[in-house]
């Protein structure tokens, strides 16, 4: 994930989640007055933004079907969406769009492109126009996601569904804002015909319906040594729910929740072998994409069948900026509740690596 603006945008829908909380009551009342008002602007700009919409001849909206990069969070997502888009020139979610969903058509890209912040789990070096996960355009609209427990993590227990296919197969309440946000950034990426690269570890546990609504999307999974996911995603979560956070978090909430996501993903895993062709998706080792970037990069094209040319010195520029950033080891023990959900998501991992590994 990449979250790295320096704040997180809020719309009414999303603010009225927060209220509907009784902790909302016990903030300071300078801090709900600002939220309050922030949201306001979010709705209004948001309404404004609804009538910028972008049509073809036809009057028809263009949107192929998507590349997505999914896998657990903290497994190569990232390095993966800054390589690929460099390589193909392909259209994606920019964080400068990504973290305004509701008034980035009407500001444009305001601030230096060029300045750049840190991420605290692995200082890589994010700038406003880096490819973004579109994960923080839903969030920002108000839509349901895991990522609301980066505002109140005392709720992780009550976002379970968000890890549950089930209910995006049965809740397409997003997907017209979702759609909107994307045609928004195809367009303003002026790569007209071309599919967007879209990296969200959330739609791993979204690919079912969202196959359904683009039977064409090409998927790309990301797989690292589960026990290392674990252990950063305890890191990233901490830090991000201490950054952004409105309550407190309990480590234990935060395991249970993580294990969930890892018997998800596991299930996900399972349902891309059984149900997608070949030829529409890949699994890659996120260790070796770091060890052997081009060289994956080149089977990844082959694989998937990319009709278009790798964009090699972009590729190159890409590959040494995704360096910067560090690749942390993790040798503490398991806690209880995440031990066998760990080892599903290794098995998984496992079967599906000897099976269907991408060839570099």
């Amino acid at each position: 994930m990449n979250g790295s603006s320096g704040k997180l945008t809020i719309s009414p829908a999303l603010l009225h989640w927060l209220r509907e909380d009784p902790s909302w009551q016990t903030l300071p009342l300078t801090t709900r007055a600002k939220l309050s008002w922030q949201a306001h602007w979010g709705g209004v700009n948001h309404r404004l933004s609804r009538h910028l919409e972008v049509v073809d001849a036809s009057g028809q909206v263009p949107l192929p079907d998507p590349i997505f990069i999914v896998g657990p969070w903290r497994s190569g997502t990232t390095v993966m969406h800054e390589l690929l888009t460099a390589a193909s020139a392909y259209p994606t979610p920019r964080t400068w769009q990504c973290m305004d969903p509701c008034a980035f058509r009407l500001t444009g890209m305001s601030g230096k492109k060029n300045a750049a912040l840190s991420r605290p789990m692995d200082g890589l070096p994010i700038h406003r126009d880096s490819p973004q996960e579109d994960e923080f355009a839903l969030l920002g609209m108000g839509h349901d996601s895991a990522y609301r427990a980066f505002w109140m993590p005392h709720r992780f227990p009550a976002l379970a569904h968000t890890l549950d296919p089930a209910y995006w197969l049965s809740n397409y309440a997003w997907m017209a804002d979702w759609e909107d946000f994307l045609r928004a950034t195809a367009a303003n990426g002026n790569r007209a015909g071309l599919p967007l690269i879209l990296k969200s570890p959330n739609h791993s546990f979204r690919l079912p319906a969202l196959l359904r609504h683009f039977p064409g999307a090409r998927v790309i999974w990301m797989a690292r040594k589960p026990q290392d996911v674990f252990h950063s995603n305890r890191k990233m979560w901490s830090q991000m729910c201490a950054s952004y956070g409105l309550s407190q978090m309990a480590m234990g909430d935060l395991d249970h929740f993580l294990a969930a996501a890892f018997d998800q993903a596991a299930q996900a895993l399972d349902w891309c072998s059984e149900t997608l062709p070949a030829q529409q998706w890949a699994v890659v080792d996120s260790q070796q994409l770091l060890d052997s970037p081009a060289e994956t990069i080149t089977a990844l094209w082959a694989r998937l069948r990319f009709t278009t040319a790798i964009q090699t010195p972009a590729l190159d520029q890409a590959i040494a900026r995704t360096r910067e950033g560090r690749v942390d080891r993790y040798a503490g023990h398991l806690p209880a509740a995440a031990q066998a959900a760990v080892a599903r998501l290794e098995s998984a991992q496992r079967a599906i690596m000897d099976q269907f590994q991408l060839k570099a």
